[in-house]
């Protein structure tokens, strides 16, 4: 924890902290860690019913007395522009707004098939807090710079002043662990065939359909190749984000966990995988979205084939992490497969930069820039 007299820090998310988490409840517990080497911090997330309390975090349950005093209580507060962070009312909190999940350019395609007035009335509310954010925060965060430019238009196209705004923002990709993969234990035992792991969530603005083709592509040609979707529901998600749906019952080329694998698990399944496959459909929230699938390939050394466009495109083909392919080819994503796993020496190079990039983006390098800002915070 941080010195006797540091800022009290919260960081709020409205995502689970505990065995199983997805991108916000992982990067609140990440934020939380790292800023609490230098300041007093209490997270404040949902918590389920197993949680297990992490090693080192003072961690408060969202909705309770608990962390409204703690909210109250706060010199500087961090997460995402929910409605608790949004009324607080003391003059004297910093607000920090972590704009890492650009939610209102995924709600589009949340709602593609239903445009009644919940959707409508969704997209409204998360518009209006955008804006409000943007008006409001004593800092801001964004996790790229095409986050930044879209987040400025935006600014700009509601009215919002440009000069001493445009110095309240702060870079924070997200980030992979200190500590070595290998210390999650023995990869999975997968069989002898290659795997090509699809991390993460199936959402709508995702392809996973698409994965499951380009795998059974590559299988045609001889290639010995397997798909294993290695998350199923969301930690906090009643929504049923199904994947893969052309996949028959007893097609033992698709690999599924019904279950979110747990975080500490994670390495486990993506060392014993050939490729991490990342495939979206075309949509704004492909252009500015950070993946958060794309750091676990980059700490556990496992090449990548990604959709064009975005980040993770930019950074594999930048880095030579592996291929980026035209949105929605699958021959290109079957050639991509059929490469990776037939060419050693195209593999053992991605690899390689892999782990040339890794430290770059590790957890305690990738927070210092905030908590260099928060320390500066009035």
């Amino acid at each position: 924890m941080g010195d006797a007299g540091s800022k009290r820090v919260v960081v709020h998310t409205r995502d689970v902290v505990g065995t199983r988490m997805a991108g916000p409840g992982l990067r609140a517990f990440h934020l939380a860690a790292e800023l609490g080497r230098r300041f007093d911090v209490r997270l404040v997330a949902e918590l389920p019913d197993d949680f297990a309390r992490l090693t080192g975090l003072d961690v408060v349950a969202r909705g309770s007395v608990e962390a409204a005093r703690a909210l109250r209580d706060a010199d500087v507060v961090v997460g995402q522009p929910t409605r608790e962070l949004l009324r607080l009312r003391s003059t004297k909190t910093r607000r920090v707004f972590d704009l890492f999940d650009p939610v209102v350019l995924e709600l589009p395609a949340v709602y593609a098939n239903a445009n009644g007035l919940r959707g409508r009335a969704h997209q409204w509310i998360e518009w209006r807090r955008l804006t409000a954010a943007l008006r409001s925060a004593d800092l801001l965060v964004s996790a790229t710079e095409a986050q930044f430019a879209f987040y400025a238009g935006v600014h700009r196209g509601s009215g919002g002043e440009a000069a001493s705004w445009l110095q309240r923002w702060v870079m924070v990709p997200f980030g992979v662990e200190d500590r070595d993969p290998a210390s999650d234990g023995a990869p999975v035992d997968l069989g002898a065939d290659a795997v090509a792991i699809w991390g993460g969530g199936m959402w709508p603005w995702l392809d996973p359909d698409g994965a499951v083709d380009a795998v059974r592509r590559a299988r045609s040609r001889g290639v010995r190749i397997k798909l294993l979707f290695m998350g199923g529901r969301r930690p906090n998600d009643d929504v049923d984000r199904a994947a893969g749906r052309r996949a028959a019952p007893d097609d033992d080329t698709i690999l599924r966990n019904d279950d979110w694998i747990p975080y500490r698990e994670r390495a486990r399944w993506l060392r014993a995988s050939r490729v991490a496959l990342m495939l979206h459909r075309e949509s704004f929230e492909a252009r500015f979205a950070i993946r958060t699938r794309l750091f676990d390939a980059v700490w556990c050394g496992v090449p990548i084939v990604t959709s064009a466009g975005g980040f993770a495109a930019e950074i594999v083909e930048r880095e030579g992490l592996g291929v980026v392919t035209p949105i929605g080819d699958v021959d290109a994503v079957a050639d991509a497969l059929e490469r990776l796993a037939r060419d050693d020496g195209f593999h053992a190079r991605c690899v390689e930069n892999l782990e040339r990039i890794r430290p770059r983006f590790l957890w305690s390098e990738v927070v210092r820039p905030l908590a260099d800002r928060i320390e500066s915070l009035p």
